[in-house]
C-alpha cells in the first residue's frame, strides 16, 4: 500500500472513529438527562423508558421444513426485552442505569484510545512506549466492561427480575460472564506488552548506535 494510501486510510479512520465517539457521548448524555433530569425537573413529560434483557422458559412446538421433510421443533427457553416506564425514576433502577453508563464511558474511552493508536501510525511511529500502554488501558477496560456487566446481571436478577410479573410467562434468572471479551482484553493486553517489548529494544538499539 503506498503512503498517499496509508494516509488516506489513517485520516478516514480517525473521522470515522471520532464521529462515532462524538455520538455516542451525545446519546449518552441526552440519555443520561432524561433518565435524571428530564422527569424529576419537569423538562420532558417523557416518562423514563428502561430496557431490560429477561429470559424466561416457554413451551412452544412447530415444524421445520429440510429437504422435503418436516422436523418438530420445540422452543423451551427464549428472551426478550422488558420495557419498564416510570414517570420518575425508581431507586432499584437506577443503578442498573448507572452501570450501563459506567459500560458506555469505557466504550467512549477506548475509542479515544483507538483515534490515538490511529494517529501516531499516521505519523509513522506506532511502536512507541504510548501505543503499548494505550493497548494495554484498551484491554483492562474491556476487561472492566466486562466485570461491569457480569454485576449488570446480578443486579437484575437480584432486583428486577423477580418483580416482573406476567400471566403466561414464568421468568428464569440468567447470569454469565462473557468469556470472548474476557479472550479479547488477554489477547490486547498482550499485544500492548509485546509493543513495549519492542519500543525498548527500539530504544536501546538507538542509544547503542
Amino acid at each position: 500500500m503506498s503512503e498517499h494510501r496509508v494516509h488516506l486510510f489513517v485520516k478516514i479512520t480517525d473521522w470515522l472513529i471520532t464521529a462515532i465517539t462524538v455520538l455516542l457521548a451525545i446519546y449518552i448524555v441526552y440519555r443520561f438527562l432524561m433518565l435524571l433530569a428530564g422527569p424529576v425537573f419537569g423538562i420532558t413529560d417523557q416518562t423514563t423508558k428502561l430496557f431490560y434483557p429477561v429470559h424466561f422458559n416457554v413451551e412452544e412446538e412447530g415444524v421445520a421444513e429440510f429437504s422435503g421433510r418436516e422436523l418438530p421443533v420445540k422452543i423451551t427457553k427464549a428472551q426478550a426485552l422488558a420495557l419498564i416506564e416510570s414517570p420518575t425514576p425508581e431507586w432499584l433502577l437506577i443503578p442498573v442505569k448507572l452501570i450501563r453508563f459506567s459500560i458506555f464511558g469505557f466504550i467512549i474511552w477506548i475509542l479515544i484510545l483507538l483515534r490515538q493508536l490511529v494517529r501516531s501510525v499516521g505519523k509513522g511511529d506506532p511502536f512507541n512506549m504510548k501505543n503499548g500502554n494505550r493497548l494495554r488501558w484498551i484491554g483492562l477496560s474491556i476487561l472492566i466492561i466486562g466485570v461491569f456487566d457480569f454485576f449488570h446481571d446480578i443486579l437484575l436478577n437480584i432486583f428486577i427480575t423477580p418483580r416482573l410479573l406476567f400471566d403466561s410467562i414464568v421468568l428464569s434468572s440468567s447470569v454469565h460472564f462473557n468469556l470472548s471479551l474476557l479472550l479479547v482484553a488477554m489477547v490486547i493486553i498482550v499485544i500492548g506488552e509485546a509493543f513495549r517489548i519492542g519500543a525498548e529494544m527500539k530504544e536501546e538499539q538507538e542509544l547503542t548506535v
